[in-house]
């Protein structure tokens, strides 16, 4: 899927810079159809994109919907729609109240921020302009475009295979992942548009899918406090991978081949997951979290990343010593976990 790109892999971040034009761009703009919220001037720019890009691809008939802060078009049912709708409004208020609360530079979106939500994979590969086989779709934080593109995973895609007994399957599996990726996806698209990440700076892959990992584990309705909950996923890939090699923090910092290749990736989120809930939860680590935040955040290469990660977040062996600490801890309570509540993926 169209997520990584650019110089040395790097995540693509070139896009708009609507952002920084929207405050003089909010004066009330088109009424939609009946039953919806009027837009304002960048708002409108941004249906009648996705609508024309929709049309040129032969997906008509997109339905449109407002909540206060997301604009969700689609043609999947009504009721997934608005399900999606809430599950992002909700991410957004636990989100802000959680990293305000941390003196983190968040603040809500200037304007809404934009969700397709279509029927089926093929249907989200053509509005993509994507190649891949539709049972390998994925949904996706489209950074170019400043949106995320949604399919609903019980129509197919992203193939699912897990042979432990209890192990979720079937529908359940794919309604529980609905409710995950959803939130993975939106969080990037959030912290693009709050102020946690500058769409233009530099932040490694590691960051970016480690804060959305720690937002992920969501209830498919309701709010939820950030980090309330174990990330599941995560910790069962941390154990289950166990014998792979164990990747060192400068080189999870710095390599994106990590999260391209089928070897590594799904290591490399586990690590990522759980690094960035160990910097957000250590008192004496956060500070410096934050000002490394900021120093990527100013980048526009990556020629500075083991610079800017020995200068905020200290000595690295150290930081990769207590990583690696971390996760035998995280280890022993799995492991000391009853069989039926061992956590079984998503």
């Amino acid at each position: 899927m169209r997520q990584r790109g650019g110089d040395g892999g790097r995540w693509r971040v070139t896009r708009r810079r609507w952002l920084a034009t929207a405050a003089a761009l909010c004066a009330r703009g088109t009424v939609l159809r009946a039953g919806e919220s009027t837009l304002n001037a960048e708002e409108t720019r941004v249906r009648d994109e996705i609508l024309a890009r929709a049309r040129e691809v032969g997906i008509s008939r997109l339905k449109s919907r407002t909540t206060r802060n997301f604009l969700v078009l689609g043609n999947a049912p009504n009721s997934f729609m608005d399900q999606a709708g809430g599950i992002c409004e909700n991410l957004l208020a636990d989100y802000l109240e959680f990293f305000q609360s941390r003196k983190f530079p968040v603040h809500p979106p200037e304007s809404r921020m934009a969700v397709v939500i279509l029927a089926t994979p093929s249907q989200q590969l053509k509005f993509l302009g994507d190649d891949d086989d539709p049972s390998d779709a994925a949904p996706v934080f489209d950074p170019d475009a400043n949106r995320l593109v949604f399919f609903d995973l019980r129509a197919g895609g992203m193939k699912f295979g897990d042979a432990r007994p209890g192990a979720m399957k079937g529908k359940g599996l794919r309604e529980r992942a609905n409710t995950v990726t959803i939130c993975h996806e939106a969080a990037l698209l959030v912290m693009e548009n709050t102020g946690m990440l500058d769409p233009e700076g530099d932040a490694p892959g590691a960051i970016r899918e480690g804060l959305a990992d720690f937002m992920e584990n969501r209830p498919a309705a309701g709010r939820s406090p950030l980090g309330g909950v174990v990330n599941t996923g995560k910790l069962t890939t941390l154990v289950r991978t166990q014998p792979s090699p164990w990747i060192p923090v400068d080189r999870l910092l710095t390599d994106e081949s990590l999260f391209e290749q089928s070897a590594t990736i799904r290591r490399a989120e586990a690590q990522s997951w759980m690094m960035v809930n160990y910097l957000l939860r250590s008192p004496s680590r956060l500070p410096g979290f934050l000002a490394y935040l900021g120093a990527v955040n100013a980048r526009r290469d990556s020629n500075h990343r083991l610079e800017d990660a020995r200068a905020h977040l200290g000595d690295l062996a150290q930081l990769d010593q207590d990583l690696q600490a971390t996760a035998a801890k995280w280890r022993t309570y799995y492991d000391g976990l009853p069989p039926a509540q061992k956590p079984q993926g998503l």
